[in-house]
């Protein structure tokens, strides 16, 4: 008798364990799904490889990029903040000759369709890598010499944004190797000179990679570029902020006069 109670114990004891270990198993799992937005874009995100006259600061793959149509022409497009990374020491201007030797972009699912940059329009050898006011206009802005992607260019919005409107980053973060482009939501707060205050809400554990990414619409119409961090100054709080693509268009259209 004392050996069918103890039997009974021991059973009660290894189902415990048994639900235990599963329960823990099943949490680990959703804890390791990657949590992304279920709204669907096409394609339009893209990733840099940089390749330098010295290879040793090679970046195959390196932070996000897009493709924009302004003026039936099509650019790509990338964070300035970037080059402060990844750039060799004597590098200090935002000039790239005599250090980057091609500049491509492509599709992180699909590194067959490449898109290669040819010259920098918004290159200023006055400006210099490390001052702060590199975040200001946080974006390269390139011709290009060759697209043999199938990435629809994206087309700028002309609207104001409006508080609690839903926006989206699409890219792909530092530690993904492959796999179709992600979707992170968030919702819009305040605009600050040019940032693009956001609050989280369906978004990635680590934000790393994503910088240069674009920042859509609901209609996929852009709006801003992956770039840092700013503290809003009546709360006190640190926001996700994008840069604004007002000066990118201010800088189109002085582009365009002076052709």
């Amino acid at each position: 008798m004392h050996w069918l109670i103890g039997n009974s114990k021991f059973g009660s004891i290894m189902k415990f364990k048994l639900f235990f270990a599963i329960a823990i198993l099943w949490i680990v799992g959703c804890y390791g799904q990657e949590i992304s937005s279920n709204k669907v874009f096409k394609e339009i995100a893209l990733v840099n490889g940089i390749e330098f006259i010295n290879p040793k600061y090679d970046q195959p793959k390196f932070s996000c990029g897009f493709l924009i149509k302004y003026n039936n022409e099509t650019f790509a497009v990338t964070a300035k903040h970037i080059l402060k990374i990844i750039k060799p020491e004597k590098m200090t201007t935002l000039l790239l000759e005599n250090y980057i030797k091609k500049w491509v972009l492509y599709p992180l699912n699909n590194k067959s369709e490449i898109v290669i940059c040819d010259k920098l329009l918004n290159e200023d050898k006055s400006e210099l890598l490390e001052a702060k006011s590199t975040y200001d206009n946080d974006w390269l802005v390139f011709s290009i010499k060759q697209n043999s992607s199938n990435i629809i260019p994206l087309e700028i919005r002309n609207t104001p944004l409006v508080q609690g409107e839903k926006l989206y980053v699409v890219g792909w973060t530092r530690t993904m190797e492959n796999g179709p482009q992600r979707v992170y939501e968030f919702e819009y707060y305040k605009t600050i000179s040019n940032r693009i205050l956001l609050k989280d809400i369906l978004v990635p554990e680590k934000f790393g990679g994503l910088s240069g990414a674009p920042l859509v619409d609901e209609n996929g119409l852009l709006v801003g570029i992956v770039s840092n961090g700013t503290v809003d100054p009546d709360s006190n709080k640190k926001f996700f902020s994008p840069c604004s693509v007002t000066n990118l268009v201010t800088f189109m259209e002085n582009r365009k006069h002076n052709k």
